[in-house]
């Protein structure tokens, strides 16, 4: 089982070293990182194109901050910014791949499309069925750690620089 995510704010997080967390007002977070889920996969929808998503990041979740988390959202999932697994998809911004994982996702999670991902619509959960229909779509995708992102990368630093990382 994996996360499915919808937030508009990752790229300016990445950008600001907000990282290592993702954070919700909403407390159905805590019941789907309670069933061990492996990853969040992160979308949002594009610019001018309502009714669609498109794929940011896959993060590898953690069971504790890997980095000093500091939030104001009562309810937290973490994840590992550090790991070779937790990426930011580098060409996901193109029509034609918007287009295949809106269609992907649409049958779906069509109560999730309808509501627009407010509230609970924001968060769903993805069932390995799903989550292997995905990885099959976006196999030749370009990625980057998401490290790659973060403008001042010295300021992202591990909690315990000796502890081992998730892989």
């Amino acid at each position: 089982m994996d996360i499915f995510y919808y937030s508009q704010k990752l790229e300016q997080n990445l950008r600001n070293g907000e990282l290592g967390h993702v954070g919700s007002n909403n407390a159905k977070i805590v019941q789907l990182a309670e069933r061990l889920p492996k990853r969040i996969w992160v979308f949002k929808t594009p610019k001018g194109m309502k009714g669609s998503i498109q794929l940011v990041g896959s993060l590898l979740v953690s069971d504790e901050p890997r980095v000093a988390v500091n939030t104001e959202y009562p309810y937290v999932i973490y994840y590992d910014p550090f790991s070779p697994e937790s990426v930011i998809y580098t060409d996901s911004n193109t029509p034609e791949r918007i287009r295949e994982v809106s269609g992907y996702f649409q049958y779906r999670f069509h109560t999730a499309f309808s509501a627009n991902f407010n509230g609970d619509a924001g968060v769903q959960v993805m069932e390995s069925n799903v989550v292997r229909g995905l990885e099959a779509l976006i196999t030749d995708w370009g990625t980057c750690q998401m490290l790659e992102r973060v403008k001042d990368r010295t300021k992202v630093q591990p909690i315990n620089p000796f502890a081992h990382r998730s892989t």
